[in-house]
């Protein structure tokens, strides 16, 4: 069984993620005009969810020759934490974000 997981900003569409410990998370830093900035951002939330470990090799060296950093969070609800920290870096195409190799989809606007 997966557990959908839905976030309050609605920035990024619902996805399906398993239950369990060890989920995979990939973050690819995309932005071209900060990286550096970016890559700060997202290295303090893979800080709070998974540790200092999980930082091993994620540079501005390796972000600028296009790395995409993996590591592990142990629970469901740390994952859930990470996304929704970094839901406003996905919608607006500053990083992207796979987990359990499962990429995260920033939510389609609809205008009126």
């Amino acid at each position: 069984m997966g557990k959908i997981l839905t976030f309050p900003k609605q920035l990024i569409a619902p996805i399906r993620v398993r239950n369990g410990s060890k989920h995979r998370i990939s973050v690819e830093v995309l932005d071209d005009v900060r990286p550096r900035r970016t890559r700060w951002a997202v290295q303090f939330e893979i800080q709070e969810a998974s540790g200092f470990a999980a930082l091993d090799g994620f540079t501005d060296a390796a972000v600028a020759a296009g790395y995409r950093h993996r590591f592990f969070v142990s629970t469901t609800r740390a994952v859930r934490r990470f996304v929704a920290e970094t839901s406003d870096l996905v919608a607006d195409g500053r990083i992207a974000l796979w987990i359990d190799n499962v990429r995260v989809q920033p939510q389609i606007r609809k205008l009126a």
